[in-house]
């Protein structure tokens, strides 16, 4: 029987791409399906034919700053009227009013959006968390996701280098809250977190973890869906409220139109490689992630020396072509390009280490050479590349033009990448085919917990398989 499920998410290009694949795939099996997100998202949802509710802008940061103009003494003496004031900046009023009144059946929402959470908790609606990171999961031999580790390599690699680091990580979380509590004078997000837990009668301290890599913290008990692949993970047994859907990768997105001008540049590349046989090399950087212009340059110095290779350079809006100075004849750089469409016409890809743009290779079966940003888990990613050789991790701080070439011949010329890529995507494919999201979803609506064993009647093989 369908159900009604309200997905909610107010993050970056690369979860709404994944959550809108998710509600495009849970409507395609007959359910009703809203989507929840700021005004700027809602016309791609929309344009999937999601009904959309719009959530309303924060102005915490605004409250942040008007705060601060208050003297500390003061700030102490009416810490109560100010959680009060900060609590109702945060534009939750419309998003209480429309959990309510749309009455789902299911809610999914992103995992960080804790604001929402703890206020929908008070709904009685049954809830589960969607992550797009690699694990965040504090598991054995399972290194935190901003660390370039690798199990079983090096001193760090080993399961009391990894226990150091995950020590090194709840001590940083801890300091943090103490250093924004006395900077925000008790009005710092988690002391507002706590605020709001209060009010909606959320036990926050019995279900909160502060154990975890996400700061500053995440759930016990919710069920969580995590929308990527189990087997790029490093081998290691998932906690049993974590339930791996394979990779959300959206096809049809309402991407900005290319000039008439860039189209007819980018379709005479494409041509010009089929015709000729050269090789191209994509470099892509994310829609948050601003590499350094020196590190390009000598990409490009790279691939310009090669006769036949070609190279397509994606600036996302944010660098400036004069910065990357002359251009070799094969090297083509746009403020931006349509990456998937791209990707297909590409042999290897230098990339930031991002999740998205990872998966999206492997589907498309192009190898990486990741120069990794160093945020969030972009670490960890470009370390589950190494370690399933789906590509190479290069050194931003001491590759010279020559490594970086020496790299990208590897990549081009060696078969066991293509390979190794190859058996990913059939096990991603798999999760699709199998409509594990789906069946997943459909256990969480007739129970409020996934039937484990019904999901393992044909399941995706573990990592470690």
């Amino acid at each position: 029987m369908p159900k009604h499920i309200l997905l909610a998410t107010n993050g970056p290009s690369g979860m709404l791409y994944s959550s809108i694949e998710l509600a495009r795939r849970l409507a395609a099996a007959g359910h009703r399906v809203t989507f929840a997100a700021p005004p700027a998202a809602c016309e791609l949802a929309q344009h999937h034919g999601l009904a959309i509710t719009a959530l309303e802008d924060s102005g915490y940061d605004r409250f942040l700053v008007e705060d601060a103009g208050i003297g500390p003494i003061r700030r102490l003496s009416t810490m109560g009227r100010r959680r009060q004031r900060a609590a109702d900046s945060m534009g939750l009023s419309e998003w209480t009013r429309a959990v309510r009144e749309l009455d789902p059946d299911l809610l999914l929402i992103d995992g960080e959006m804790h604001e929402h959470i703890i206020t929908a908790s008070a709904s009685g609606v049954p809830l589960a968390l969607l992550n797009t990171f690699a694990s965040i999961w504090h598991r054995p031999g399972l290194p935190p996701p901003h660390h370039m580790v690798r199990p079983g390599v090096g001193w760090w690699g080993t399961g009391f280098g990894i226990s150091m680091l995950w020590r090194l990580l709840h001590l940083r979380k801890r300091s943090r809250v103490v250093k924004q509590w006395a900077r925000r004078i008790g009005c710092d997000r988690v002391s507002i977190l706590r605020w709001l837990a209060h009010e909606a009668g959320f036990d926050l301290r019995a279900e909160s973890d502060q154990t975890q890599w996400l700061i500053p913290f995440t759930y016990r008990n919710f069920p969580v869906l995590s929308l990527h692949a189990l087997e790029f993970e490093f081998p290691h047994l998932p906690p049993d409220h974590v339930h791996y859907v394979g990779p959300m990768v959206l096809e049809s997105r309402l991407d900005p139109e290319l000039t008439p001008s860039a189209r007819t540049e980018l379709e005479t590349i494409f041509s010009r490689c089929r015709t000729r046989g050269h090789k191209l090399i994509y470099a892509g950087f994310g829609s948050v992630f601003s590499t350094e212009p020196a590190l390009l340059r000598s990409i490009v110095a790279a691939v310009g020396s090669h006769r036949g290779w070609e190279m397509i350079i994606s600036l996302g809006n944010r660098g400036r072509r004069a910065d990357l100075g002359e251009l070799p004849s094969g090297v083509h750089a746009f403020d931006w390009v349509p990456q998937l469409e791209v990707l297909q016409h590409s042999d290897a890809c230098v990339t930031h280490g991002g999740i998205n743009t990872i998966d999206e290779c492997v589907l498309e079966l192009v190898p990486m050479l990741v120069y990794c940003g160093g945020e969030t888990d972009m670490a960890g990613n470009a370390a589950r590349v190494a370690h399933w050789k789906l590509g190479l991790v290069g050194d931003r701080r001491h590759d010279t033009t020559a490594t970086m070439r020496l790299h990208l011949e590897q990549l081009l010329e060696e078969h066991r990448f293509h390979d190794n890529l190859s058996r990913l995507r059939d096990r991603c494919r798999a999760y699709t085919e199998d409509q594990v999201a789906e069946q997943i979803v459909e256990s969480l609506l007739v129970s409020g917990e996934p039937n484990r064993l019904s999901l393992r009647d044909r399941p995706p093989r573990r990592a470690d398989e």
